[in-house]
């Protein structure tokens, strides 16, 4: 590291050049003002050592048109100066000395003061680059980005090209609040998310808004800025990126649309097909016994479309309009029963050992017991299609406080990590092991369970088998 040393005495000079490469500093020496100068021309040191009474000058101007320079700000400034006087000092720091040392000055005192402000110099120039990188990387975000605080007031914000022309030279002062930057709707849903912040949450909010004339839609992520900052009722400051989803929104809604449509069209001749082959089955049934194996395959076939078809259309109605649930009382050991009896034989034909885990007393809840058996149902019809021959599948039930909390555990090929995240959307699936199906099932699981205002969650490990857990509320509001 290099030191700057500016001392007009040729002795004192002498004697702190040879003290400061003792020390393993590479050290470069001035006697007055204009030499200073000069040797910053060609870069910054990395520490000054300056003399406060010079030949043609004060020291302190020195220090002045240093911190002019683009990097002199951080620039670590020991003033050796014989006058420690009180006026002296408080010029001294109000021209950019970071301390002083009087002299004569004490060599031990000033090995342990350099050392400390070099790496305070080194902490702040790390924390000026990464911001320096964050503001990089906000800049090229295509999002609107405000931060502020819980009781409304922005304190940072950085328009996107969706903001009006005016947006883009609007200054934030102390009083700069929510509502000078976002329509009504957005202050409204996102002051009532900061609510229900913590630190360990992120939430979405939606809302619209009219510009140029047109309504568009956006999304804004909302997170806490930083655990440091919590206070009793939760974070004390928070970050929004806020995107206009308008085209992304229009698409999801044609798509939707038209998947509705095609599957509402094509139960119609679906069920008429299955009619006709249920006619012939049972009139050729004992005449012609190679028949009937054709027209079961065939049936089992077009039930799997037919079930498709109602799929995509349950899919469509709950994005719509939500799921609809009709109450009644759950019992879930009693559910867990005749969902595993459902699929005994065909893990019986696959050599999977099937076991049910779930005592007599599971307390019983308000649901919809149709489509929560539904939920098992496809879990376990996961399970048996991807578990090995040999395999094990194990259902599990059980109370924990004031949820009932059911499993299905398989020895399958696993789930990659990648993958898990969004295995519950529409049309994903878990890799290359789960290739069967459009992907539709676990979107349907996933808007039952949180339509019960419950949650599901899957644990997975390659090579070694899957987990879906679901957690119900026993008491439904």
């Amino acid at each position: 590291m290099t030191i700057l040393v500016v001392e007009d005495d040729a002795v004192q000079r002498r004697l702190l050049r040879f003290f400061l490469e003792q020390q393993g500093y590479r050290v470069i020496s001035a006697a007055n003002v204009s030499e200073a100068l000069t040797c910053v021309q060609h870069g910054l040191p990395d520490a000054l050592l300056l003399d406060a009474m010079l030949p043609d000058g004060s020291g302190l101007d020195v220090c002045r048109q240093i911190r002019q320079l683009p990097e002199g700000p951080i620039l670590p400034v020991l003033l050796l100066t014989a006058y420690d006087i009180e006026p002296v000092i408080v010029e001294a720091f109000e021209a950019g000395v970071t301390d002083f040392i009087p002299k004569p000055v004490n060599l031990k005192l000033l090995e342990r003061r350099l050392y400390h402000l070099l790496r305070a110099a080194r902490h702040e120039a790390a924390l000026r680059e990464r911001e320096q990188q964050y503001r990089t990387l906000v800049n090229t975000l295509p999002d609107v980005v405000i931060r502020g605080r819980r009781d409304g007031t922005v304190t940072y914000f950085k328009p996107s090209e969706t903001c009006p022309a005016e947006m883009f030279n609007l200054e934030i002062t102390p009083d700069t609040r929510l509502a000078a930057i976002l329509p009504v709707e957005g202050v409204t849903r996102i002051e009532h998310a900061l609510n229900n912040l913590t630190a360990e949450t992120q939430l979405t909010v939606e809302y619209r808004a009219q510009c140029q004339g047109v309504w568009r839609e956006f999304e804004a992520r909302i997170i806490a800025d930083g655990p440091e900052r919590i206070i009793a009722d939760g974070p004390d400051t928070f970050v929004a990126l806020i995107r206009d989803v308008t085209d992304r929104k229009t698409t999801e809604r044609l798509r939707e649309d038209f998947t509705a449509m095609v599957a509402h069209d094509i139960r119609s001749p679906l069920t008429a097909m299955q009619m006709a082959l249920e006619l012939l089955e049972a009139q050729d049934a004992y005449a012609n016994q190679n028949l009937q194996e054709i027209v079961s395959v065939a049936r089992q076939g077009l039930n799997k479309v037919l079930q498709l078809a109602s799929d995509l259309l349950e899919l469509f109605r709950a994005n719509q309009t939500g799921m609809t649930l009709l109450k009644g009382v759950v019992f879930p050991t009693v559910l867990l029963k005749r969902c595993v009896g459902e699929i005994s034989l065909q893990a019986q034909g696959k050599n999977i050992e099937l076991t049910l885990d779930a005592p007599e007393d599971l307390p019983p809840f308000v649901g919809d017991g149709p489509k929560l058996e539904r939920v098992v149902s496809n879990l376990l019809s996961n399970a048996l299609k991807f578990t090995p021959e040999g395999g094990r599948i194990t259902v599990s039930g059980a109370a924990d406080g004031e949820w009932v909390v059911i499993s299905v555990a398989d020895t399958g090929p696993g789930i990659a990590p990648e993958l898990q995240a969004t295995m519950f959307e529409p049309y994903r699936q878990g890799g290359k092991h789960r290739s069967l199906g459009v992907g539709l099932g676990l979107a349907i699981v996933k808007r039952i369970v949180t339509a019960h205002r419950g949650r599901i969650s899957v644990e997975s490990t390659e090579g070694q088998g899957t987990t879906f857990t679901v957690r119900l509320p026993l008491h439904l509001n």
